[in-house]
């Protein structure tokens, strides 16, 4: 299963009604159990200045991950962006250079 970054923003737009509340308990309940598919991983929150909130996510396609977020509530107010990634870092990096 593939692994996704996921850029959530706020929408940004204005509308006469409120939103519908988000449910996070549940997201968290159903997407963040093991064998979930889509299964959400982790988040983070840059700062009190960013209103950005970064997910980590494992998938099959990045649009399923879409479709939970828009049952949970989250494409109402916010809107987010499935980017597929490769986890990697310095010892991977050293290790490609000692097989060569």
């Amino acid at each position: 299963m593939a692994r996704y970054l996921v850029i959530h923003a706020p929408a940004g737009t204005e509308a006469s009604t409120p939103d519908p509340p988000t449910r996070m308990e549940a997201l968290a309940r159903e997407m963040g159990a093991k064998g979930a598919t889509p299964r959400w991983l982790t988040a983070w929150s840059p700062d009190l200045h960013d209103d950005r909130i970064f997910t980590l996510w494992e998938a099959d396609r990045a649009d399923d991950i879409l479709q939970a977020l828009r049952r949970y509530g989250f494409l109402s107010h916010m809107s987010a962006q499935a980017l597929r990634v490769n986890e990697w870092g310095p010892a991977d990096v050293l290790a490609a250079h000692a097989e060569s």
